[in-house]
């Protein structure tokens, strides 16, 4: 059975898709696992990052080529086997890269009233995911919203990508505030923080050595020990048209390379995966 990972962060620009996509990657390359990303952000950068271009225009013009299919009032998850459940239909899963699966997001998500069904994601995912892989990572939008609270309600666990700046600093108690009394106490769903990752980092920086001594002395072990370095070849990379030279395994950094490797590692341990 897939363990279930999302990644999550209240502040938007700390990286947090480009951890999801990377770590997705890298635990299929070089800790062999089998991996499916579920992109829950509407903005679909997740999607962007992982697919060709051609790709991503079929799913704008076809909501049913992504996680809409079966979030949608027309689709009702139960025991009987209808023609989206077919191993042949299952046409929304689409293949990244040289790597993982992916399941991609849709503008129209944001028009499906998910409250009602808060655990739509979480029962399809037990029913006709979850043996199919050993690991499936949730990529979330930058907000507590109905997306989140879905996909967290879906999961074993959590990682939350973060950057020295006292703006995602002050988010991360009201991030766990909000696990705490939702998730785990009104839901009485069972979820753990697998650990918090320093991304975009700039040792040298005064923000970063204030912000990041502050972290360490209230998170202490939660804190991942590996942190990603910011390069500017990972933003780069972004905006190649193929999505193999995307990924910062593929890139000519080898520190870049041995950090995510490292991250990718803790988070497995971490994780149990």
């Amino acid at each position: 059975m897939a363990k279930v990972i999302t990644f999550i962060n209240m502040k938007g620009g700390v990286g947090k898709t480009t951890l999801a996509v990377n770590v997705a990657y890298t635990l299929q390359k070089i800790e062999n696992k089998k991996v499916l990303l579920i992109d829950m952000d509407p903005q679909m950068n997740a999607t962007q990052y992982s697919l060709h271009l051609d790709q991503t225009e079929k799913i704008l013009n076809n909501r049913d080529l992504s996680i809409y299919k079966f979030l949608s009032p027309e689709y009702k998850t139960n025991s009987v086997i209808s023609d989206i459940q077919k191993e042949d239909n299952l046409d929304f899963i689409l293949k990244s890269a040289d790597g993982f699966d992916i399941i991609p997001s849709s503008l129209d998500i944001m028009k499906l009233h998910l409250a009602v069904t808060p655990f739509k994601l979480s029962q399809y995912i037990k029913e006709y995911l979850s043996s199919k892989y050993d690991v499936i990572i949730i990529d979330c939008p930058p907000t507590v919203s109905e997306y989140t609270k879905i996909s967290l309600l879906a999961s074993d666990s959590y990682v939350v990508p973060m950057k020295a700046d006292p703006f995602a600093i002050f988010g991360l108690p009201i991030l766990e505030e909000y696990i705490d009394d939702t998730i785990r106490k009104d839901f009485n769903h069972k979820i753990n923080l697998i650990g918090i990752i320093m991304n975009m980092v700039v040792p040298n920086k005064v923000l970063y050595k204030k912000h990041s001594a502050s972290l360490k002395e209230k998170w202490g072990t939660k804190i991942l020990p590996t942190e990603l370095r910011q390069w500017e070849g990972i933003a780069k990379a972004i905006e190649n048209e193929d999505p193999y030279n995307r990924y910062i395994l593929n890139l000519n950094n080898e520190e870049s390379i041995e950090q995510i490797k490292n991250i990718t590692k803790q988070i497995r341990q971490k994780g149990e995966i």
